[in-house]
């Protein structure tokens, strides 16, 4: 009976709060568990792993068929380049 009266007093919108704070607090603790792909440590995942920086692959010329800045020449399958005529 002494329980029911001490959440009698609570509001409902803190009761919400609470829990939502607890299961945020419990997603972080799993984030935090899980272990990244690129150096298998715990605290971080392999796109933000400070080890896996290094391989990054960094487009500075246009792909040779299309003039498109943004993809490799194994991966062009356009059949346009880049002012619209035909390869």
């Amino acid at each position: 009976s002494d329980y029911i009266k001490v959440c009698t007093n609570i509001s409902l919108e803190q009761f919400k709060a609470e829990l939502i704070a607890t299961a945020i607090a419990q997603q972080l603790q799993v984030a935090r568990a899980a272990k990244c792909f690129e150096c298998r440590g715990l605290g971080c995942i392999r796109k933000q792993c400070p080890k896996g920086q290094k391989g990054n692959i960094r487009l500075s010329n246009a792909c040779p068929h299309c003039q498109n800045k943004f993809q490799l020449s194994n991966q062009c399958w356009s059949k346009f380049d880049k002012h619209s005529n035909l390869l």
